[in-house]
């Protein structure tokens, strides 16, 4: 769980980390809303995004494995996706038909493979590659009776437009975490927290006291990785005593799951109570005005990305609008 990038600020000198991190928000917002305006079947347009992506991941000089690790944690997620939509989107023209025959043995083979997939895959690398393999297998033991007749025969159909409508999901997920997650790899959790109270001022206008609300979603952000940290140091405890939350009934594992939400429960309360007599020391005053070390500036470079950013995407809204795209 300590592999998480996402929370994570990882120090060096960077192009993006000396952006002003306004930028880098109002940046963000900008790519969720043009990840999302790309029209399906564009694969033009979601490569640019692709390879804009990479771009500043080389100019973040983040090691690639930090994003790699925060996208393995969403696989399954990934891997569902494309499949659901591959299989149940019946729309589009017809790229696959796989005939299916359930009888009592194939059942049995593939209750069988499933079983030895959850039996070994503790100890298999690259659980996700064996998990597709697993998938593959199962769909083409169906394919015929291998002792006597068939109980049941249907037609497995794979369309187009669920093949495309899968990829661009899964796609669309990858570019959102990566963005998100190069935003709290390049941005320090204080800079972080004087942008969000920035960009929220408007907000005081109906009297929402934007930086208490903007020290909140910081501490939050701050102390993600450190609430994983502690899931993984009380995880090995438990092991270590003979508990293991991969085995076993459900009733033992609910037994297993209280035994692990109690003491995160106690541990946030903990923290969160120093932290609050921490910064209770520091003379912090909810709502009272407070001065910065640090005054955020935007030099020439803020403008340039703004202006590339939000040009991207008002170039995509108005090719759709015109049906360019």
């Amino acid at each position: 769980m300590n592999k998480i990038a996402f929370g994570q600020y990882y120090h060096t000198d960077s192009f993006i980390h000396r952006l002003d991190p306004r930028t880098k928000i109002i940046s963000l917002i900008l790519m969720m809303v043009f990840i999302f305006v790309i029209p399906k079947n564009q694969f033009v347009v979601l490569g640019f995004s692709v390879a804009l992506l990479l771009a500043v991941v080389f100019l973040t000089k983040v090691p690639l494995i930090r994003y790699l690790k925060s996208l393995k944690q969403i696989m399954f997620l990934l891997i569902f996706s494309f499949f659901f939509q591959a299989l149940f989107n019946n729309s589009g023209d017809l790229l696959l038909t796989i005939n299916q025959n359930i009888s009592i043995a194939n059942i049995a083979l593939g209750v069988v493979l499933i079983v030895l997939y959850l039996f070994f895959r503790k100890y298999l690398p690259l659980k996700f590659l064996w998990l597709i393999l697993l998938v593959i297998a199962i769909i083409y033991i169906f394919q015929y009776p291998i002792i006597g007749q068939s109980l049941k025969s249907y037609q497995l159909k794979v369309y187009r437009d669920g093949v495309v409508t899968g990829f661009f999901i899964i796609v669309r997920i990858m570019l959102l975490i990566v963005f998100s997650s190069i935003l709290t790899l390049t941005t320090k959790p204080t800079d972080l927290n004087n942008a969000l109270e920035w960009l929220m001022r408007p907000l005081e206008w109906v009297k929402i006291p934007t930086s208490v609300l903007a020290m909140m979603i910081s501490i939050s952000l701050r102390f993600i990785p450190t609430l994983f940290l502690e899931t993984e140091r009380i995880l090995k405890a438990q092991a270590s005593r003979g508990v293991d939350f991969k085995e076993g009934k459900v009733k033992a594992k609910i037994t297993q799951i209280i035994s692990l939400l109690i003491p995160m429960f106690i541990i946030s309360f903990k923290r969160a109570f120093d932290l609050a007599d921490a910064m209770e020391a520091r003379g912090y005053i909810p709502g009272a005005k407070r001065t910065k070390l640090a005054l955020l500036k935007f030099g020439l470079s803020d403008y340039f990305v703004l202006i590339f950013a939000l040009g991207i995407v008002i170039g995509l809204i108005v090719l759709r609008v015109n049906h360019a795209l």
